[in-house]
Formats: C-alpha cells, structure tokens, sequence
C-alpha cells in the first residue's frame, strides 16, 4: 500500500493518506484498469459493499492490485496510480538485505558496530591498499608484496580513521595515479609468452 497513489489535480498523495482524510476503507474500493495506461486504474466506492468491489488488495501480502467489475453508471472517486517498479525495486533491495544479515561475517559486522564510523572498515583498508598498490606500479614500474605501511593500513581496518578522511585520501590517491599513468613506460599488454613461461615454471617447482 505504501506503493500506491491517488491523483489529486497535478499532484499525488499516498492512497493511505487518502483513505484517512475521505474516511474511506479500501476494502470498500473498486479499480478498473485504464486502457493504454500502465499502472494506472479509474477507482470507485461502495460504502454499504453491495456491489461486492474486491477493494485495492484482498491479502496484506497481495503484490497486485485487485480488479473489480464496476456497473454502469458508477460515480468515479478518483484516478489510482501503482507504482509497480517502485515496488519491486524495495523488494530486491529488502531481499538482498536480509540475504547480506544471513551470510555475513559476525565478526567484521561487529567491528564495524563497535567503532561506529558507519563504513565498512575492513573494505575501505583494501580499497585504499589497491590504490596505493596501482600508485606504486605505475610509479616506479615494480610491485612490492610487503607494504612498508602497515600499521597504517590496520588502523583504517580497525576504524580508527574518519570517512571524510579516507574519501579525501581516495581522492587523492586516484589523481595521483592518472597523473602517473600519463607518463609511465611500463607497456599497454603484458609480456603473455614470458608470462605463461613463468607459471610453467612454478608449477614444474611445485610439483616435480
């Protein structure tokens, strides 16, 4: 119900507000489609329910409107706007949500509790260690395993730094590689023979 609308001249409001303010029950409700026009339906009204309408939905988990066969003659009440793709959208989004409650990782959720900052802190330490990494590469053309930073890196995975911050350090980090790249030499493709000569050779040490 949340998702549907009644046109009032060039405006609409909430169906529920609607129903408030005209005291109307929307069980009492008929809704006809209107030809050509998707999600959009003439509504009538039955106070005594003699005419046996099916009212907006017959379920409170209805996901469609309910339609009614209205007699001819009937006094229209209004135009009914259902927000369908609106809808649906909260659904996928509820869905996912609670799938994410379901699956995820106690333990960096609780981290993320305690320090507060309402970021994901474990991510954002990646995420600033992936720029860092791409900074470094296009740099100085090599690609150091061990970051000389540590203890700063694990300070942003224990929330210690505000958003802003890091944002401001993101920011900085990506103008600097676009600043690099301009004028690194490491060439466009990688060297894909010497490349797969080299995993054949690890994995001759691996397993001989």
């Amino acid at each position: 119900m949340d998702f549907y609308y009644v046109l009032e001249g060039y405006k609409t409001v909430s169906v529920l507000e609607f129903l408030t303010e005209k005291n109307l029950k929307q069980e009492h409700i008929g809704l006809v489609d209107l030809p050509n026009s998707k999600g959009m339906f003439a509504m009538f009204y039955d106070p005594e329910k003699t005419l046996r309408y099916k009212g907006i939905i017959q379920k409170e988990n209805s996901n469609e409107v309910s339609l009614s066969s209205i007699p001819k003659g009937e006094k229209l009440i209004g135009y009914f706007s259902c927000n369908q793709d609106g809808y649906s959208k909260y659904c996928k989004e509820y869905t996912e949500y609670w799938n994410w409650i379901e699956k995820r990782n106690e333990d960096r959720y609780d981290t993320n509790q305690k320090h507060g900052k309402n970021y994901d802190s474990k991510n954002m330490m990646h995420t600033i260690r992936l720029l860092q990494t791409a900074e470094q590469i296009l740099s100085s053309g090599k690609l150091n395993i061990r970051v000389s930073n540590r203890e700063e890196l694990l300070d942003i995975k224990a929330g210690n730094k505000e958003y802003d911050d890091l944002l401001k350090m993101a920011d900085n980090l990506i103008a600097s590689i676009e600043k690099h790249y301009q004028t690194s030499t490491l060439q466009e493709k990688p060297d894909e023979a010497k490349a797969i000569q080299t995993l054949i050779q690890i994995r001759e040490q691996l397993y001989s």
